[in-house]
């Protein structure tokens, strides 16, 4: 998962060189102009958008390099959008890079562009840490996405979620010299360039290679030659011609979008906590304004409900699909709890970092070997010894362990507000959901209090309520209890600076307190406070920080709370559309004679009807990118992750598992 950063030298000019491939990155001083003439010129980028009538136009790219075609590209969208007040389509920019600059080059390499300052500056901002996979990042209040894959184009290709008529309608095929970088110029690439174009799309690049001539056309695309931008003579562009798709793609984990008008879409958001915060917060950057019902008689009551909730990813030795999914949430969580407070939405919180301490030798073994196999960049988490341990936790630690830098604590409820507030969603509480009803191609909800709603989509971001939904009751939903103490600061606690993690988890003090936690109660949905879950909570600290003399001065108070996680057996959210398990039992029933992608159909789901449910203890990490991912099926856009991770947060992944191996 760790990507390795490019190793460049800057020449007399200042102009960025590669090493590895002895190329420029750009022209000598003539960056902005090359990349206007090549790619916006040449794809007739500004004339196609004066009559675009999708609700997006995406753009890919083969090599995000110094990021100098987005950042072009995003100012010309941007002058034409103020021309025409709204040019009705959002900008969706799509790039790989297998080598990323770091933040330090970068931020140099743009100070040779001061007229795109306004857009490199939100950029550096929000630049990722160096994990494979993609990093969604959002321009001009959502107007303008982009989805910059880290990795090997060859890899990142076929892993892009496609759509059966295609997904790009504009290739910028970039990327150094065929000559000095033959292991990118493929047919490899070009086919699947041509798999995921829409039916006319168009590509120009800035070579004139005769092997890139001839593959594309072999790929399908037409060809021609145009006058290159400065000293170089000729550079290639093309269309292709194609009908939709035989996707090869497992079709029982396709992503049904909704049928919807988008400007007029009414969504009903069932759950007022952390993850029907987020999906109203997602939804709304898209133009899109939902209504929250919440049963109980404010936000945020459940699960969502404790006042400092540790913020950090459960990474593993092996990056396997649970921790690449832990990874890239968090860092999309990250930058976008720090953006909410740059637009003045105010949650309680510390970017205080969080220290997983290896308390026994068996957990010291396992963070060492995650250390030794390089699976994570420094910058996300990294060893530390006793010391250093002690020297950030402010507190006496006679421990290693792993530390996380961009961790540390936030106040759930007001999080959820804030993320409301930002989102200008409608709320109504004391709204307990009876039935979900479908009626003439909208849903019907009736609540408790005898009324009645309608709404062309229905998300259900519903915890540990899921469970009694009907709907939903087939899927494996496991809800665990879980109780947080309130712990008056006291001694030397009062002194702890960071959040400390074993089995249960500290905080530093808020208001005085500190949050303690947590009990894992299976299949009890009771939220009394209990002194037997007390003692549970102290005896697990004390035994996990034996060697502290200030744990066992600790003296706990009757105050916290304890709430329902809703989990699910692999312990990795569901997030998608809501299936008919019962006529996908049908239509999957021979699973197990792994027949031919073709053989099965799309598969039947409850239409317009989505959830993000089973996020357990990792909702502040995980919820954000979820929401997105939900947002950006609903919508036909674009997805944000890989398309294996994305079967492994599909809601029907465990019938579809059950039925291969003959126990549906």
């Amino acid at each position: 998962m760790t990507i390795v950063n490019a190793n460049i030298r800057f020449n007399e000019n200042g102009t960025p060189i590669a090493t590895q491939f002895e190329d420029l990155y750009f022209s000598d001083q003539q960056g902005f102009d090359e990349s206007t003439h090549v790619f916006i010129k040449n794809n007739k980028l500004l004339v196609r958008w004066e009559n675009w009538e999708e609700q997006q136009f995406v753009i890919a790219e083969t090599g995000f390099g110094t990021g100098l075609n987005f950042l072009v590209t995003m100012l010309h969208f941007e002058e034409m959008y103020k021309q025409t007040d709204d040019l009705g389509f959002r900008l969706h920019f799509i790039s790989i890079e297998k080598y990323p600059i770091n933040h330090a080059d970068l931020s140099k390499i743009f100070l040779l562009y001061p007229q795109l300052k306004k857009y490199s500056q939100p950029l550096l901002e929000q630049y990722p840490i160096p994990v494979a996979g993609c990093h969604r990042l959002n321009f001009l209040d959502g107007k303008v996405i982009l989805d910059l894959w880290l990795g090997d184009v060859h890899d990142v290709l076929p892993k892009i979620e496609n759509k059966p008529l295609g997904l790009v309608d504009t290739w910028f095929l970039d990327g150094f010299s065929p000559h000095k970088n033959p292991e990118m110029w493929t047919q490899h690439l070009f086919e699947n360039m041509a798999l995921l174009a829409k039916d006319q799309c168009q590509f120009a690049t800035f070579t004139a290679a005769g092997h890139v001539k001839r593959g594309l056309k072999e790929a399908g695309f037409e060809v021609q030659r145009q006058p290159a931008h400065g000293l170089k003579k000729d550079m290639l562009v093309g269309t292709i011609n194609k009908s939709a798709d035989a996707l090869s793609r497992l079709p029982f984990y396709t992503r049904i979008p909704a049928t919807i008008n988008n400007k007029k879409t009414n969504v009903a958001i069932i759950g007022g906590g952390l993850a029907g915060a987020n999906c109203a917060y997602s939804l709304s950057k898209r133009g899109v304004k939902s209504t929250i019902y919440c049963q109980d008689n404010g936000l945020a009551k459940g699960a969502s409900g404790n006042a400092q909730g540790g913020f950090y990813p459960q990474l593993n030795a092996e990056a396997g699909h649970a921790s690449q999914i832990h990874a890239l949430s968090f860092n999309y969580a990250s930058k976008l709890y720090r953006q909410l407070l740059d637009q003045g939405i105010h949650y309680s919180h510390q970017w205080c970092g969080t220290i997983q301490l290896a308390f026994n030798d068996k957990v010291a073994g396992r963070y060492r070997k995650l250390i030794e196999n390089q699976a994570w960049p420094e910058s996300l988490i990294h060893w530390i010894d006793a010391k250093q341990a002690t020297t950030l936790a402010n507190v006496d630690l006679p421990y290693p362990g792993l530390y996380i830098p961009q961790g540390g604590w936030i106040n759930l409820p007001e999080l959820v507000a804030g993320l409301i507030k930002a989102a200008d969603s409608n709320v109504a509480i004391n709204k307990k959901l009876t039935s979900l009803v479908r009626v003439n191609d909208t849903w019907r909800l009736t609540w408790q209090d005898g009324s009645q709603s309608e709404a062309d989509v229905v998300v259900m971001a519903t915890g540990s309520d899921s469970v009694d939904c009907e709907q939903m009751s087939q899927l494996p939903f496991r809800l665990v209890r879980g109780q947080v103490e309130a712990i008056n600061s006291q001694n030397e606690l009062a002194n702890l600076s960071t959040v400390l993690c074993h089995k249960g988890y500290l905080t530093p003090a808020w208001r005085g307190t500190h949050a303690m936690g947590s009990t894992y109660v299976k299949d009890d949905r009771q939220c009394d406070y209990r002194l037997t879950e007390q003692q549970t909570n102290l005896t697990m600290h004390q035994q996990a920080l034996a060697k502290c003399d200030w744990i066992d001065d600790i003296q706990p108070t009757v105050h916290g709370r304890a709430a329902i996680r809703c989990s699910t057996p692999d312990h990795l959210p569901m997030v998608g559309a809501v299936p008919d398990n019962n006529k996908q039992l049908i239509q999957y029933h021979d699973l197990y004679k792994a027949l031919p992608a073709n053989h099965y159909p799309q598969p039947v789901n409850h239409a317009n009807l989505f959830m993000l449910c089973g996020l357990g203890s990792r909702g502040l990490t995980n919820a954000p990118l979820c929401a997105e991912i939900l947002t950006s099926q609903i919508l036909n856009e674009p997805l944000p992750l890989s398309s294996h991770l994305l079967d492994a947060l599909n809601p029907n992944r465990f019938l579809i598992r059950g039925l291969i191996r003959r126990q549906g």
